[in-house]
């Protein structure tokens, strides 16, 4: 499967009368807000690197990747926000930070070149102008992680 992730920037509109103001925004294949994609998760799970520190966040996560790739280390485990990277040569493994598995969100994995692209991607967005026009969109490499 074929998977194309674009990040970029869009207008959040508040309510209250608070100006709108300008948030990272990602898609998964050009789908449209609602329509679902397993790689979502993949997505979301970058919603765990935030601001104003998501740069060093992503890059100790990098490390750590490398360091898994070349075997110094077995394993990794980022806890973010919404999801508890399970992170292995074999896989990278999604799961829910407050609900563990459950059926609205149930536990999801990807490679860990798929995961790695994703997080170099998402880097080199953060570098770029935090504008309306920027976007960046990178191509994940193909493969399937199994969760079991």
């Amino acid at each position: 499967m074929s998977v194309r992730m674009k990040f970029f920037y869009a207008w959040l509109h508040s309510a209250f009368g608070h100006p709108s103001v300008l948030t990272e925004a990602r898609s998964i294949n050009a789908l449209l807000r609602g329509q679902d994609h397993p790689f979502y998760r993949l997505s979301g799970g970058l919603s765990d690197f935030p601001p104003p520190n998501s740069r060093r966040h992503v890059d100790e996560t990098l490390v750590r990747v490398a360091q898994v790739e070349i075997g110094e280390l077995t394993e990794y485990e980022y806890e973010g926000q919404g999801f508890t990277h399970h992170i292995t040569r074999d896989r990278v493994r999604f799961e829910h930070s407050v609900f563990g598995e459950c059926p609205e969100w149930p536990i999801w994995c990807c490679t860990l070149a798929q995961y790695k692209a994703a997080l170099l991607g998402y880097r080199q967005f953060l570098d770029m102008p935090k504008s309306i026009e920027t976007e960046l969109i990178i191509d994940l490499p193909e493969g399937e992680a199994r969760c079991d």
